[in-house]
């Protein structure tokens, strides 16, 4: 169970507690059967027979009996009882069969063979207690076993050489129960974990952030093909913020209408138990950042083609969004609002893709996500979001200025204490060019960077269509085609990360948390 996530374990935890509850009606009714059964057999010796043995335990069947039929009624007055009827062995069936066996001592010829017959009952008792699927109720069974063999050697005066046999076979049984039990309730895990939703089979988690977390899974559904995806569902505890939920409503949304190589595809959106999921491609590799971490952690730089490649295809991305029409038509336009590196993806094969639309707006819609505010990663915001204007594709494209700034010269753009220093530093700070930190640099990656990080939106590179344009222009070694995708690829094998590309990530440093920024500053 600690390989699953939260809501999945509370789910199992109550799947169990229902199985438990079903398997522990059948044993409540089968006791009470059972000791029904024993009462009558009682008088049927006592009256018919005559023996005497039998006739000196009528008063503990009687009460046996009682006590069974006293908790079929408990249970079926209130079934939440139910999920406890296990311990009813542990605690009653035990000690009534050492009562039983101790007021027949008194009246048998021969009582130590009594021990022969009763060990056998014991054991059974223990490993109807397992019945209930419940490990207290099967350790109780088998403790209250020992006391019984305990009791009747003491009163029969038995060596104490005498409790050896019979207590390993209650141990083991008890032990044998357990681990049954265990399997069982591990095998109902892996089955409801393979049942995700009906159609998915989940595999590893691939990390948590603050509200969602994200599984790798097996599409299976009933036509027999698989495709592995990537489940991204919502914390039991945001489950209910319904301003959360409305947001990845519409990133699921969002995501569906968007069919690009250079996009994460959103397959599948939905409900199942308590939480909200939605499917999406998986990719098998590092977000963006994850790769500049491991170079910079070896002090070096990504080598050039690799870096270009991954801005021309970034450029490739937005523009598909910047160019698309709405589906009601009224705009055409669709502002990504939070470019950095987490959110671009790289595949170990090579492939570029932007991910995590959660706060993506349509050029027609207003920029504020709440009264007086603007969400994004305030480290990555061209200086006019801050003013919470309505969107605009200039807003994708300094962000994608500081990625690609940062991505050529391995280190942040913006880099401050606070977030008022940071605002400050956005507005303010002088941007140097990326050969200043990257000597040899080519003139033209120079100044199409620059242009990405104009302040004045005027003079700011008005497409990220040009962007890939200009880059396909390049000739050599540098060119990003198809020089660039083989040194991506290169870079990728020689790291090794622990959060695979489509791990939410957790809260890091204030300039790299998604913020958000009173517009009324």
């Amino acid at each position: 169970m600690a390989t699953l996530n939260r809501a999945v374990r509370q789910h199992l935890q109550k799947l169990i507690h229902e199985e438990r509850g079903r398997t522990s009606r059948v044993l409540v009714r089968m006791r009470a059967a059972g000791a029904a059964t024993y009462l009558l057999a009682t008088l049927y010796f006592a009256k018919v027979e005559g023996l005497a043995d039998w006739q000196a335990t009528l008063p503990f069947f009687a009460t046996y009996t009682a006590s069974s039929l006293l908790l079929l009624g408990m249970t079926v007055r209130w079934p939440a009882l139910l999920s406890h009827a296990g311990l009813a062995v542990g605690l009653l069936d035990m000690p009534v069969m050492c009562l039983v066996s101790l007021s027949a001592i008194a009246s048998m010829g021969e009582p130590v063979y009594l021990l022969g017959s009763l060990a056998p009952a014991l054991a059974a008792g223990v490993v109807l207690a397992g019945v209930s699927l419940d490990l207290v109720s099967i350790a109780l069974a088998t403790v209250s076993a020992l006391g019984c063999i305990t009791v009747l050697l003491w009163r029969l005066h038995a060596p104490p050489a005498e409790l050896t046999g019979p207590s390993i076979t209650l141990v083991l049984t008890g032990l044998g129960a357990g681990y049954l039990v265990s399997r069982v309730r591990g095998l109902v895990e892996e089955s409801r974990r393979k049942d995700f939703a009906g159609k998915y089979v989940l595999g590893e988690r691939l990390g948590a952030g603050g509200m969602a977390e994200v599984f790798a899974a097996t599409y299976s559904p009933e036509g027999g093909f698989e495709r592995k995806v990537a489940v991204k569902r919502v914390l039991p505890s945001h489950a209910q913020d319904e301003q959360f939920v409305a947001m990845f409503r519409r990133e699921a949304e969002l995501g569906a209408t968007l069919a690009h190589p250079n996009l994460v595809q959103v397959l599948d959106f939905g409900r199942h138990l308590d939480s909200w999921f939605l499917a999406m491609e998986y990719v098998d590799g590092v977000t963006l950042s994850a790769l500049l971490r491991a170079y910079a952690g070896r002090g070096e730089l990504l080598p050039l083609p690799a870096c270009l490649f991954v801005i021309a295809e970034v450029a490739e991305g937005l523009a598909y969004l910047h160019e698309k029409p709405s589906p009601d038509g009224k705009s055409v336009g669709l502002v990504h609002r939070d470019v950095n590196p987490p959110n671009v993806l790289l595949s170990r094969s090579g492939e570029v893709k932007i991910s995590d639309f959660g706060v993506a707006r349509w050029q027609a819609s207003g920029g504020l996500t709440a009264t007086g505010t603007v969400r994004g990663k305030l480290a990555y915001m061209a200086p006019e979001q801050l003013d919470a204007v309505r969107p605009a594709p200039s807003w994708d494209l300094f962000a994608f200025g500081v990625t690609a700034w940062e991505l050529l010269c391995g280190r942040r753009l913006f880099v401050a204490d606070n977030d008022a220093a940071l605002v400050r530093a956005l507005v303010e700070q002088p941007i140097p060019l990326p050969s200043m930190a990257r000597p040899g640099l080519p003139a033209m990656v120079d100044e199409l960077v620059s242009s990405l990080l104009e302040r004045d939106v005027a003079k700011r590179l008005p497409s990220a269509r040009l962007v890939s344009q200009r880059l396909r222009q390049l000739e050599g070694p540098e060119a990003p085609w198809p020089h660039g995708q083989r040194a991506l690829v290169a870079a990728l094998s020689t790291v090794q990360s622990a959060a695979p590309a489509q791990a939410p990530s957790a809260p890091g440093p204030k300039a790299l948390q998604t913020v958000t920024i009173n517009a009324d500053r």
